[in-house]
């Protein structure tokens, strides 16, 4: 409400930053739980952060500290657990993002290929039993996983992979629309008859994304006209479009925000699993973009676009913090179905 025309806060413009609330403050800094200190994530739906302008992040860093005390941010007591419950410890932790961080910043490989690659280290990690691999055997582990999600991972990133079973398919575009549902504080204060109304064209909006045929529904004013058939024929565009994407995922590999108190209380699997599914709902929300430009092939423009959705609801939305949403997650976390996704949805 205190938004002006030319984008600035009315308050931060009138009357100083000190005069906004905490949330609005700290945006889009968010101070994060990590396993050995308070880290710091960013809001991806901010522009500036999206295509990566503004100052460098150690120049805030005394004001971030100050938000932290103020949010009462604090360290995790203890590292996210292996699914299972098998706890896993400080080290073997680090070891688990230092993998993913790697296959991200491996400047040999094109930007496409290093996200097949972590989805690729996902599967192996889907299937490795790590019950009784500890500490530094745990850490030899992941460094040669991490080795061989490379060397099995085609340097095209894009060549043909598993078909993406239908069952799968249709859940991921449940964990879409979620990500699609942004109600503004109006619509959330109104009476029980408007609630229920909007309630009920959810339910039918939910059905249309399951389906994954015909329009789609207009989850928000600025949406195009369009079908499901049209926005999966939008083209991937050139890998460097990627650049923004790939670096919200180390961001996030870096805040621990992932897993955890940094997402909802998930399990290391399953938050890494969301973390990459992330690609895919970016690249869907994408070729919404070129749609609504009449664009046939992906630009930066739409990435960034796209990558701006995604994080409106990523880790923030409460919805994913559900029972029904962390099995949802549990059965995406199957070994195949983040890559075949990445292929089928990634820009």
């Amino acid at each position: 409400m205190f938004l002006r025309p030319d984008g600035r806060c009315r308050l931060h413009a009138e009357s100083g930053l000190e005069t906004k609330p905490l949330v609005c403050r700290r945006y889009p800094f968010v101070p994060t739980p990590g396993v050995d200190s308070v880290r710091v994530d960013l809001r991806a739906d901010c522009p500036s952060v999206a295509a990566n302008k503004g100052r460098s992040l150690s120049v805030h860093a005394s004001m971030i500290a100050d938000l932290a005390a103020e949010t009462g941010a604090t360290v995790m007591t203890r590292p996210p657990v292996w699914r299972g419950g098998r706890p896993i410890t400080v080290r073997e932790f680090t070891a688990i993002v230092a993998a993913f961080e790697g296959l991200l910043r491996k400047g040999s490989l094109p930007l496409r290929t290093r996200l097949a690659a972590g989805c690729r280290l996902l599967d192996l990690l889907c299937t490795v039993s790590v019950r009784k691999v500890r500490d530094e055997r745990f850490v030899e582990l992941m460094t040669l996983l991490a080795a061989a999600a490379v060397e099995e991972t085609p340097s095209a990133g894009r060549s043909p992979a598993p078909p993406l079973p239908r069952r799968a398919a249709r859940l991921f575009r449940q964990w879409l629309f979620l990500h699609a549902v942004a109600d503004d504080p109006e619509a959330l204060d109104a009476g029980f008859f408007r609630k229920l109304t909007r309630s009920w064209s959810r339910f039918h909006q939910a059905r249309r994304f399951a389906a994954g045929v015909g329009p789609v529904p207009a989850m928000a004013p600025d949406w195009p006209r369009t079908d499901f058939e049209s926005i999966e024929r939008v083209e991937v565009g050139p890998d460097e479009t990627l650049e923004p994407l790939c670096r919200s995922l180390r961001l996030k590999l870096d805040a621990h925000a992932f897993a955890g108190p940094g997402y909802f209380g998930y399990d290391l699997l399953s938050g890494l699993t969301a973390l990459w599914l992330l690609p895919a709902v970016t690249g869907w929300f994408a070729r919404l973009a070129a749609v609504s430009a009449r664009r046939h092939t992906l630009t930066g423009e739409d990435v960034l676009a796209g990558l701006q959705r995604a994080h409106y609801t990523y880790g923030v939305s409460p919805v994913f913090a559900r029972i029904s949403e962390r099995l949802r997650l549990r059965a995406l976390a199957r070994p195949g179905i983040p890559g075949a996704l990445l292929v089928a949805y990634g820009p």
